[in-house]
Parts: structure tokens; sequence; C-alpha cells
């Protein structure tokens, strides 16, 4: 009887645990195409899934399963400014590039090699 009753807690504990983990991935339906991290990724719905530890994070960009861009980011955790937006930077060859995605209750900086600050301003783009 001992035995049922420890499977019984476990139970009940396991799925709290689960629940209670943060929630590392978000969608984001972007109007036009971005590069992320060198990475022409055309406008469309994708899944972001980040991993790491505090701040520093690497962020994915799926279509389903597949993996269509990756980079480093910088996550920061707290409400925002601007609900839902994605923040782009033009570059010389008019390309737009991703520097932020904003949630919420977070957001995604990203890393650009090519310079200059994260986070120019909102443009078009869906987040939820």
């Amino acid at each position: 009887m001992k035995y049922l009753a420890v499977v019984a807690a476990l139970m009940l504990i396991i799925p709290a645990t689960v629940f209670a983990a943060p929630k590392n991935s978000a969608n984001i339906t972007f109007d036009m195409p971005v590069t992320v991290n060198g990475t022409q990724v055309p406008a469309g719905e994708y899944r972001v899934e980040w991993q790491g530890t505090g701040t520093s994070v690497q962020a994915n960009f799926l279509q389903g399963k597949k993996v269509v861009a990756s980079a480093p980011a910088t996550l920061i955790n707290g409400k925002t400014q601007y609900e839902g937006a994605v923040e782009v930077k033009q570059a010389d060859n008019n390309s737009n590039i991703l520097e932020a995605i904003d949630w919420s209750n977070r957001s995604l900086r990203f890393d650009q090699q090519n310079g200059g600050p994260a986070g120019s301003g909102p443009t078009t783009g869906t987040s939820e």
C-alpha cells in the first residue's frame, strides 16, 4: 500500500514540475523576408526556440521540424514596450536584418556581426 501512495504522489508531482518549467519558445510571423545571422529567411510563420542559461542563448527558427536559421541572442525577461514587434535594420543592400523580437513578457536581441546597436524600432511582423 505504501508503494501505491508513493507512485500516486510522483504522478502528481512530475506533471506539476513539467508545467512549471519556463517556456523557451514562441511563434513569430514575418511579413517580409529578414536576414538572421547571414541567412535569408522568407516571409512566413516560424517557431523560435532558444537554449542556454542566463541571458546568452542560441535561437533557432523552425518551420515544422526544420531549422531554417540559427543565431546567438540575448534573452531579456520582462515587459516590453512593443508587444508582438519585429525589429529590423535596413542594410546597404536593402535587406532587412533582424535585430530583435519583442513578446509581451520577453525579448530576444540578436547579436549582429556587421555592427550597429540592436533595437532600431519596431516594423511589421506579428508574434504570439
